[in-house]
């Protein structure tokens, strides 16, 4: 519909809690014309925080307010979505499945971790549920077995990143909260950190922005003691990272900076990649690129998105990722032809996580409603289109 998007769920979510507009910009501290802009689509949500606040003050889930998570339109994005009731029935079932040897789960979880940073998301649709499902009866028969808790960490630290940004944020949740559980019966530091982090991610999805600065901040103090590897300097640097978007998401600009310089400090002594979590110094520049979008300054964005060294990213997810925050960064700084131009970009490289992002989707349909006439360029019709937006006005839809 041409009329779906976050302002009007705005809208409906505040005349059900029987909120007018001004109790609504009084709750979050904004004026009446600004509610009465993003309910009207004059101005996109875009904002961690911002979605966050009105999140709150309807009293509902960002999930509610985004539409996440979108019906897939392609069989690439079938995939994924088509695994998580077999997930959640893996996470669930009385009867594990029978296990195969230990060196082949392991095989199996590097291959998974792999997919998801290709944006593979027929390969983690495949091997997801499977794993899910037999690490239950291997951690079972194993007790406290290192290797087997390893890899069930692994399996359900990279079920939930893959899933947390589809916006299966229950799910996402329960996987983050049993690699915890396994962790714990770990005495590797890298498995606690790594489960960590995904618990951190998860609880930030949920907007307890506090709380998810809070787990990274602790879960990095807990393993600075063992940076001795290059797998726990790299989940160490990866926790300051998400710590930084936590904080920036707070307005708390000077620590959000101090974490993204420890990740710098620490990316510049680390080679290896064991976790396939890409923590390299440009991985870094990307992520300074997200956190700067958070604190007040998106329209730095695009400048911070030119000095990324493009050639030391090694997979798809990080590419993309940054042409989003960069196309981002355009559309804050009101060049939008720039910001198409970005996010088609991120779209050839990975076009389901690039459709799947909320803010990106938003900024589309913001920018076609806005261009003339109906929907703007070619490009820009098509990307509407490919996202399931409609790209014409209600205006234009009565004409």
């Amino acid at each position: 519909m041409p009329e779906d998007y976050i302002g009007l769920r705005v809208a409906r979510w505040r005349d059900i809690a029987g909120m007018t507009q001004q109790q609504l910009a009084a709750e979050i501290g904004v004026s009446r014309e600004y509610i009465s802009m993003i309910e009207n689509g004059k101005r996109a949500v875009t904002k961690r925080s911002m979605l966050i606040a009105l999140a709150s003050a309807l009293k509902v889930s960002m999930m509610d307010l985004t539409a996440q998570p979108y019906l897939p339109r392609s069989r690439n994005e079938l995939a994924l979505y088509a695994a998580v009731p077999a997930i959640r029935k893996a996470m669930d079932d009385d009867e594990p499945a029978a296990a195969r040897p230990a060196a082949q789960l392991a095989a199996e979880a590097d291959l998974a971790m792999r997919a998801r940073m290709a944006c593979d998301n027929p390969t983690l649709g495949i091997l997801l549920p499977r794993l899910i499902a037999e690490i239950r009866s291997t951690a079972n028969a194993a007790g406290d077995d290192p290797a087997s808790l390893r890899i069930a960490v692994q399996a359900l630290v990279t079920g939930s990143l893959a899933l947390k940004p589809q916006g299966h944020v229950d799910l996402a949740m329960r996987l983050a909260e049993r690699a915890v559980r396994a962790a714990e019966l770990s005495a590797d530091p890298a498995c606690r950190a790594a489960a960590g982090y995904a618990l951190a991610q998860a609880i930030l999805a949920t907007g307890l922005r506090k709380r998810s600065w809070s787990l990274a901040r602790k879960a990095a103090e807990e393993i600075q003691p063992h940076l001795g590897t290059d797998e726990c300097r790299s989940w160490y640097g990866m926790l300051h990272l998400h710590a930084a978007l936590s904080a920036a998401s707070l307005s708390q600009i000077d620590v959000a900076e101090e974490h993204l310089t420890e990740a710098e400090e620490t990316a510049r002594h680390t080679t290896g990649d064991p976790w396939r979590m890409e923590f390299t110094p440009a991985n870094v520049a990307v992520w300074r690129v997200g956190v700067v979008l958070e604190n007040g300054e998106p329209a730095r964005a695009p400048e911070l998105a030119r000095m990324v060294d493009q050639t030391a990213l090694r997979t798809p997810q990080r590419h993309a990722r940054l042409h989003m925050d960069a196309g981002r960064g355009f559309h804050a700084a009101k060049r939008n032809e720039e910001a198409v131009r970005a996010f088609l970009r991120a779209e050839k490289i990975a076009p389901h996580e690039t459709r799947s992002r909320a803010a990106v989707r938003e900024i589309i349909a913001h920018i076609a409603r806005d261009s003339s006439p109906r929907g703007g360029s070619d490009e820009l019709r098509q990307l509407a289109v490919r996202m399931g937006i409609d790209p014409l006005s209600p205006e234009e839809h009565r004409t």
